[in-house]
């Protein structure tokens, strides 16, 4: 996680997104920004214009593999099953680290119907309240089935199987997350 301040909304994306990318390492072609649920396409449009608040969470989805031009002495670069795993093991973390947090605070506070208790508005870790309880479950879920696409798109080789074993234990956990936080929607009070 970082933290950093916009000090002008009319900046482009494209200057939100060097930062990232000097930040985390990750080439800027293979970076994609999201925000609350909508991926933030167009480069050249200012951030204002992507209806960012102060304390706005975005969640940066990348690929670290780097290529090598056939004209470097090693010629392409082979994606390996270490690679692969690894590749597994960031979505992973980034769904835990980013999204299991949010989803805990959510269904602590999302009434049910064996505590009808009313859903209290309660701040979130930055002390920004949640947004209304349907734009919050609908964050979640898109934000969850990113990630299992994520998962879906990481291509492994039928002889990788132990890659194979951790790619299926990883969809397994956040298909997981999202079972729980559709329950919880489906028992809540209404």
């Amino acid at each position: 996680r970082v933290a950093f301040e916009v000090q002008d909304p009319s900046i482009p994306l494209r200057v939100l997104k060097e930062y990232v990318s000097e930040w985390s390492h990750l080439s800027l072609d293979s970076i994609k920004l999201i925000h609350s649920g909508a991926v933030l396409k167009d480069d050249n449009a200012p951030l204002s214009s992507y209806r960012l608040r102060p304390n706005a969470t975005i969640q940066v989805v990348g690929s670290s593999e780097t290529t090598i031009s056939a004209s470097s002495p090693g010629g392409p670069t082979q994606k390996s099953e270490t690679s692969t795993i690894s590749q597994i093991h960031k979505q992973l973390t980034l769904v835990r680290s980013s999204l299991v947090p949010s989803l805990e605070n959510f269904l602590r506070t999302l009434p049910t119907i064996s505590d009808p208790q009313p859903a209290v508005s309660v701040p979130d870790l930055s002390g920004t309240p949640f947004p209304p309880i349907q734009k919050e479950h609908a964050r979640l879920s898109e934000m969850l089935l990113q990630s299992l696409l994520s998962l879906d798109a990481i291509i492994v080789d039928r002889e990788w199987e132990q890659a194979r074993q951790e790619r299926k234990t990883a969809v397994k956990e956040v298909q997981g997350y999202l079972d729980r936080l559709d329950d919880a929607w489906n028992s809540r009070v209404r």
